[in-house]
C-alpha cells in the first residue's frame, strides 16, 4: 500500500475566463489577473513599465494562436475552407474528384488515296487491300501546336453504322478510268499528348503511390508491370468489380462476334485486385496509389451464379459497389501493392483553355503506327501501300470546343457539394448539372449548362420562327429559322415526361458557342448511365444573347479622370466576367451601377445603357433581343428560352466617359 504525500494543495481555484480570444481582451484580462491574484508582487502597470512588456508578449502570443485554432476549425469544413488544398481533400471526402483541365474536343475528317482495280466485268472499284489501318491514339497538330489524339482505332476498310466510310473518285486517267479514289473517314479527336514513362517498385510497401512529374494529367491510359500484367483504375481501392470493354472479336466471343457491325465493343466485367486510384493535388499534379497488399491473385471473368454470396446480378452493374470481405469474390479487399517490378505508366496531358482551335487548324498527322496485315502481300504491294501513307491527310471541319483549365476553388466547393447530394444519380435538376460538369475532360467540357423540366407556360410557333413570350416583362426572343431536327426537339419537348438540357461551350478565345457533336455523343452517353430510365432528355443547344454597355461617370477634383474611367471600365469587364453568368441570369443594372461607384475617385454614375449586339453589328450572335422591352425597375430579365448574357468583346462592348 502506497503512503499518501505529506504535501499540501491549496484549495483555492483561480478564476479563469476563457472567452477572451483577441490581444486587447487577453492583456485586459492578464492585467486584471495579476491585480486579482498578485497585488503585493507587481502593481506597476503602465505602458512602459517591464512588466507589461510580459504581458503584451503573452497576449500576442494569445492572439495568435486563437486566430490559427479558429482558421484551422475553419478550413476543416469545405463551405468555409480558403486554402485551395484543403477545398480538394474537402472534395474528396465527399467523393467528387476536381479536374486538372478539361480537353477540346472535336470530330476530324481523315483521308486516303486507294488506287482503283479493275474487276471480272472490266469495271473499275477501289482495291481494298490497300485500306489502312491505323492504331489507336494517333497523334494529330494543330497549325497553332496543339497536340490532339484519336483514341479508337480509324479502319478504311470498315463501312458500318458505328464507322461509315464515304468513297469518291480522286483522278482519272486519260480515258476516264479511275485511277485514285479517295476515302473520307471521321473520328472523334481531343486535346492532348500521350507520355510513357517507368517508375520501379523495389520493397513491398503498402498503398505504393506514383506521383507523376507533368501536371494538367487528363487521362491514365495503360500501367503494367514487368510482367505485362495490368494495373486497372477504379473509383476506391475496395472496388474489386471493373466493367471493361472488348473489341467484339472471334477471338474474344465466338458466338457473338457474328454482330460486330452492329455491336463493335462487348461490355464485362472482371475480378482484379491489380487496381489503383487517381488522385489530384492543389498544384495539379497527379498521384496514382495502388493497393496493400503484395500477393498475387489469378484475374478472373466474373460469371454471376447462385454461389455468389451477397452478390445480386444488379449490382454487378454498379461501378462503385463495396463488398465486405466475407464475399466470396473478394480475395483481397483494397488490392495489391507491385513489388521487385517496372511499372511503365502511360498516361495523356495538356487540355486548358488554349488547347480550343478553330475549325481547319487540325492538319498534320504527327504521329501514327499501322495494323496492316502484310503476309498476303508481295514486295511491289508492300511497297505501293507504304507509298500510300504518305497520301494520309486530316482536316476539322468544327472547330474544337470544351478546353478549360482547372477548376476554381469555388467551383470545386460547389460540384463536391453538389456531387454528394446526388449519389452518383440523376433525380433532380441539380442533378443534371452535376453529371454534365462532370463528364470526363477526356470527352469534352460544358461551360454553362441548365436543365428545364416540363414546359408549362403557353410557346408560340409558326413552323419557321419561335417566339417564346415571357410572363415577368412581355420580352419576346426572335430566334433563327428552326432545321427540321430542331423542329422536332421543339415538338418533342412539350412533352410533359421530357426535360430539356441547355448547353454552351467555350471556343478558343473563351467566347460562347454551340458544343460540337463529338462531345453532344458522349454526353449524351455519358448520362445515359445515371438517369432514370423513364426519363427523357432532350439535349438542345443554349442560346447567347450578346450586348454591349456603355456608362456616364463624374470624377472628384483631384483625380486623373483617364485612370478612373480605365478602373471603372475594368470594374464593368469584372461584373460581366463570363465565368459569373450562367442560363437565365438578369442583370442587375444597380448592382453595376454599385460596383461603379465603389471605383476610388468616382462621383456619380450616370446613364447605364445595355445593347442587344447581333450579326448585324459584327461577328456576334444571330439571337435578336428586346432589352428595352425586357427592363423593369433597373433589372434586365432573360428571355423566357434558356439563354445567357455574354459581352464577347469587353475591350470594345464596354464603353465609358467621364461628364
Amino acid at each position: 500500500m502506497s503512503k499518501i504525500s505529506n504535501k499540501t494543495f491549496s484549495n483555492k481555484q483561480k478564476d479563469i475566463k476563457y472567452l477572451n480570444r483577441d490581444f486587447n481582451s487577453i492583456k485586459q484580462q492578464l492585467i486584471d489577473f495579476t491585480k486579482q491574484y498578485y497585488p503585493q508582487s507587481y502593481k506597476d502597470f503602465s505602458e512602459s513599465s517591464t512588466g507589461q512588456i510580459f504581458i503584451e508578449q503573452s497576449s500576442y502570443v494569445g492572439d495568435i494562436l486563437s486566430y490559427y485554432t479558429d482558421q484551422q476549425f475553419l478550413e476543416s469544413y469545405i463551405q468555409l475552407a480558403r486554402e485551395r488544398r484543403n477545398i480538394i481533400n474537402g472534395a474528396k471526402f465527399l467523393g467528387y474528384k476536381p479536374k486538372v483541365s478539361s480537353a477540346s474536343v472535336t470530330e476530324v475528317d481523315i483521308y486516303q488515296l486507294l488506287p482503283s482495280i479493275r474487276n471480272k466485268d472490266n469495271e473499275y472499284s477501289p482495291d481494298y487491300r490497300y485500306c489502312l489501318i491505323l492504331s489507336p491514339f494517333s497523334q494529330l497538330s494543330s497549325v497553332n501546336g496543339v497536340d490532339f489524339i484519336i483514341e479508337d482505332s480509324v479502319d478504311f476498310g470498315q463501312d458500318t453504322t458505328y464507322s461509315p466510310r464515304e468513297i469518291s473518285v480522286y483522278s482519272r486517267d486519260n480515258t476516264g478510268a479511275p485511277q485514285f479514289y479517295l476515302l473520307k473517314k471521321t473520328a472523334k479527336a481531343y486535346s492532348g499528348t500521350v507520355v510513357s514513362k517507368q517508375f520501379s517498385a523495389n520493397d513491398s510497401t503498402p498503398f505504393y503511390s506514383i506521383k507523376l512529374n507533368e501536371q494538367n494529367v487528363l487521362k491514365i491510359l495503360n500501367v503494367v508491370d514487368s510482367e505485362n500484367n495490368k494495373y486497372y483504375e477504379v473509383n476506391y481501392l475496395a472496388q474489386d468489380t471493373i466493367p471493361i470493354e472488348v473489341d467484339n472479336l472471334p477471338i474474344n466471343n465466338e458466338i457473338l462476334s457474328q454482330y460486330k457491325e452492329e455491336t463493335p465493343k462487348i461490355l464485362k466485367y472482371i475480378r482484379t485486385e491489380k487496381r489503383f486510384v487517381v488522385s489530384t493535388d492543389s498544384d495539379n499534379y497527379t498521384t496514382l496509389q495502388f493497393g496493400a497488399n503484395t500477393e498475387n491473385y489469378e484475374n478472373t471473368v466474373v460469371i454471376p451464379n447462385p454461389t455468389n454470396v451477397g452478390v445480386a446480378l444488379s449490382n454487378l452493374k454498379n461501378l462503385d459497389i463495396s463488398l465486405d470481405g466475407t464475399n466470396v469474390l473478394k480475395a483481397n479487399s483494397y488490392g495489391m501493392s507491385p513489388s521487385n517490378t517496372t511499372i511503365t505508366v502511360t498516361y495523356v496531358i495538356g487540355g486548358g483553355i488554349n488547347s480550343n482551335v478553330n475549325s481547319g487548324e487540325i492538319n498534320r498527322i504527327s504521329g501514327v503506327s499501322y495494323q496492316n496485315d502484310v503476309t498476303a502481300l508481295n514486295d511491289a504491294e508492300v511497297q505501293l501501300l507504304n507509298s500510300l501513307k504518305t497520301s494520309l491527310s486530316v482536316n476539322n471541319t468544327n472547330s474544337s470546343t470544351g478546353g478549360d483549365d482547372a477548376e476554381s476553388n469555388e467551383k470545386i466547393r460547389q460540384n463536391a457539394l453538389l456531387n454528394f447530394s446526388a449519389q452518383n444519380r440523376i433525380v433532380t435538376n441539380e442533378d443534371f448539372i452535376l453529371r454534365v460538369y462532370s463528364l470526363p475532360s477526356q470527352l469534352g467540357n460544358v461551360a454553362k449548362a441548365f436543365v428545364q423540366s416540363n414546359l408549362t407556360k403557353e410557346v408560340q410557333y409558326n413552323g419557321l420562327i419561335q417566339g417564346i413570350t415571357d410572363d415577368q416583362n412581355n420580352s419576346t426572343l426572335n430566334l433563327t429559322p428552326l432545321t427540321p431536327l430542331d423542329r422536332r426537339k421543339f415538338l418533342e419537348s412539350n412533352s410533359p415526361f421530357t426535360n430539356n438540357l441547355y448547353l454552351l461551350g467555350y471556343d478558343n478565345n473563351k467566347k460562347l458557342t454551340r458544343l460540337n457533336p463529338a462531345t453532344l455523343e458522349n454526353l449524351k452517353n455519358y448520362l445515359s448511365v445515371y438517369r432514370i430510365l423513364t426519363d427523357r432528355i432532350n439535349i438542345i443547344d443554349g442560346y447567347i444573347v450578346n450586348i454591349g454597355v456603355t456608362f456616364k461617370i463624374t470624377v472628384y477634383r483631384g483625380f486623373n479622370k483617364s485612370d478612373v474611367l480605365n478602373e471603372c471600365i475594368q470594374s464593368a469587364k469584372n461584373f460581366f466576367d463570363i465565368d459569373n453568368w450562367e442560363f437565365n441570369q438578369p442583370i442587375n443594372l444597380s448592382q453595376l451601377n454599385f460596383e461603379l461607384l465603389n471605383v476610388e475617385g468616382v462621383q456619380s454614375v450616370s446613364d447605364i445603357s445595355v445593347k442587344n449586339l447581333t450579326i448585324d453589328d459584327g461577328n456576334y450572335s444571330a439571337i435578336a433581343y428586346n432589352i428595352s422591352v425586357a427592363t423593369k425597375n433597373d433589372v434586365i430579365y432573360p428571355p423566357k428560352d434558356p439563354a445567357v448574357f455574354e459581352v464577347k468583346y469587353p475591350d470594345s462592348d464596354i464603353k465609358g466617359i467621364v461628364v
